[in-house]
């Protein structure tokens, strides 16, 4: 199928390209769990039916391709921004590290390249993830959340400003679903905007979305404060 002594050949990786640029598509529009792999093949002009599992062996991979397509761009932005605020000689405040998160994924509005499709399916993603923190069992897929160290710097000015780790730990949670879920409503109300007024709208929105972080993030907590001394 395209593999000469382990060794992916140009048709092979085009193959695989056309497969996650249909399942990027597909998983956007309909849903991960609504479409299968069978589809996914098709839609990228595959008459081998088994050409996914050949490629990811399941859809779980297929979902590790994609996002393995975006997100090392987004750490390494983060971590080119983290390093610029590091060389201001002072620790990084909320605000910036805010803005840090913010930036790289509100880029993926404009990438041509399945950028859209990555935040719309990256936001049914962290849906599973919340769930899963919950206890409830869903797909083994990591979303990375806790790997980075920019999210240790989140980390250290939100204990420095005396929220418990508790806290801490569902407040990054409730910032990853405000942003992505944000990002994937502001997606849809593009796709019917006009060039013009998407991008005025597009600028507001992303300014709006940081300042509610900052407010989510440092927010008093008084009724979490009860609720854990209970």
């Amino acid at each position: 199928m395209g593999v000469r002594s382990g060794v992916p050949t140009p048709r092979s990786l085009a193959t695989r390209a056309r497969l996650i640029g249909a399942a990027e598509r597909l998983f956007a529009e309909r849903s991960i769990e609504a479409v299968s792999l069978n589809e996914i093949s098709k839609a990228a002009g595959q008459r081998n039916s088994s050409v996914c599992q050949y490629h990811f062996r399941n859809k779980q991979g297929l979902l590790r391709a994609i996002l393995d397509k975006h997100i090392p761009g987004i750490a390494t932005a983060r971590e080119v921004l983290l390093e610029q605020l590091r060389r201001s000689g002072r620790p990084p405040g909320l605000r910036a590290l805010v803005r840090a998160f913010v930036q790289p994924v509100a880029a993926k509005l404009h990438d041509a390249d399945g950028g859209r499709e990555f935040v719309r399916i990256n936001a049914q993603l962290i849906a599973l993830y919340t769930l899963s923190v919950q206890g409830v069992p869903v797909s083994p897929l990591k979303l990375g959340l806790h790997a980075d160290r920019f999210f240790e710097e989140l980390r250290r000015v939100l204990r420095a400003a005396g929220i418990p780790e508790a806290v801490v730990q569902q407040r990054l949670m409730l910032a990853a679903v405000l942003v992505f879920h944000g990002l994937d409503d502001h997606v849809r109300m593009l796709d019917a905007a006009s060039r013009r007024a998407a991008t005025r709208g597009t600028t507001l929105f992303i300014a709006n979305l940081e300042d509610s972080l900052v407010a989510l993030l440092s927010a008093p907590m008084p009724a979490a404060r009860r609720a854990l001394n209970r």
